[in-house]
């Protein structure tokens, strides 16, 4: 009996490869994971921690850190949430420097974009400028909600 079961089942996947058909296939018993990126690497994510380790720390701290907090602003590790989201620019305070859900009426954006009407530089003013790529992750991670993660 057995013998005959595979025999048909062998019979009928042949059938379908013939045909050009892929054959059925059992789902799987294993549960799935969905993943979802952490991050690591290189790869600039639209999070707080890969923003703080990959453009606040390397390129801003140095400016807005304990040791030199120009515009009031702190972005260390630890500090930079408290000191963007839903604060207002000592610049323009008609607008936060982060407004979460809104990166259109960030200051923070204004200033890496260095738009017409900012007070001051483009920031970062003494490095290289932020690539687009860079900043549109900046803007993502405002307009996910700007979270504290």
């Amino acid at each position: 009996m057995r013998t005959l079961l595979l025999l048909a089942a062998f019979l009928f996947t042949t059938t379908l490869a013939a045909c050009g058909e892929d054959p059925p296939v059992a789902p799987s018993t294993t549960p799935t994971t969905p993943t979802t990126p952490t991050g690591g690497g290189d790869t600039l994510m639209p999070t707080l921690s890969s923003i703080q380790a990959r453009v606040f720390t390397p390129t801003c701290v140095a400016h807005h850190g304990a040791a030199d907090e120009q515009a009031d602003l702190n972005l260390e590790d630890g500090m930079s949430h408290a000191g963007l989201v839903n604060m207002a620019s000592g610049q323009i305070p008609t607008l936060n420097l982060v407004a979460p859900n809104d990166a259109e009426n960030s200051y923070l954006i204004h200033k890496l974009e260095g738009r017409a009407g900012i007070v001051g530089d483009r920031m970062p003013s003494s490095a290289q400028a932020l690539t687009t790529e860079q900043i549109d992750v900046i803007k993502q991670w405002i307009n996910d909600g700007a979270q504290n993660n």
